[in-house]
């Protein structure tokens, strides 16, 4: 018989995606668990951290509430990849909008999801080391890392920098793609000049290379860093 796994889902406030988000867990889990659910209007990164203080067990899987599941095996598969290597700090899965466009299969080094807004089509379904994971789904090795609330809205990046900041710790993040998560709900637009943005990217400068070479020129993105922070709200083209 196995320990119980705590498994805690996040929302803002208890609604309908909560309830399908729980009927999954119920209906699609067989390993024994312990279901916990953390609500709160509150950074989100303050809600991970709620869940992972409340939890006890070795690994710790947290599933937001606007997604479900929908493999009977699935959290057997991802604590088969958390223990095929020593040195796994975090394992993530593959997240799909309910349409069928690809969320999430694993970040590539500039934080920016592989295939997103691709159909799926079967791609990426096996377990692979990555630069990081999509947070709406994943199994964490407890009492490594807390995330950073520093991150005040909920854009992703508090996931990024979690993983980020374990891979420094000599953790690595695994990828499987077997598990297959359902995304309900529209991901809010994600801008490049919003606080979030600026503050991962002046946390982990390596990752900006990418979103400098989309912009027309560096000063076009110093001059919106400049309104930003001067608060003058003025708009570049």
């Amino acid at each position: 018989m196995h320990d119980p796994i705590d498994i805690y889902t996040i929302c803002y406030e208890p609604d309908e995606f909560l309830r399908k988000c729980l009927d999954s867990i119920f209906r699609h889990t067989s390993q024994p668990y312990n279901a916990i659910a953390v609500v709160g209007k509150r950074p989100i990164a303050a809600n991970r951290n709620q869940g992972l203080v409340v939890s006890r067990s070795e690994w710790v899987a947290s599933i937001d509430a606007d997604c479900t599941v929908t493999q009977d095996n699935w959290l057997e598969l991802l604590l088969e990849t958390a223990n095929s290597r020593p040195d796994v700090g975090l394992v993530g899965c593959k997240v799909v909008m309910y349409d069928g466009r690809i969320f999430s299969c694993g970040t590539l080094e500039n934080s920016m999801p592989r295939d997103f807004d691709r159909p799926d089509s079967g791609q990426f379904e096996s377990v692979e080391v990555v630069h990081g994971v999509t947070e709406n789904l994943m199994l964490i090795r407890k009492d490594l890392l807390m995330f950073d609330e520093s991150f005040d809205r909920s854009k992703g990046y508090e996931g990024e920098d979690f993983a980020i900041r374990l891979r420094r710790l000599g953790y690595c993040v695994l990828y499987d793609g077997r598990v297959k998560a359902i995304h309900h709900k529209d991901p809010a637009p994600r801008s490049s000049y919003n606080w979030d943005h600026i503050f991962f990217h002046l946390k982990h400068p390596g990752t900006a290379r990418q979103h400098l070479k989309m912009s027309s020129t560096l000063g076009d993105v110093l001059r919106k860093l400049r309104d930003l922070v001067g608060g003058t709200g003025k708009k570049h083209a």
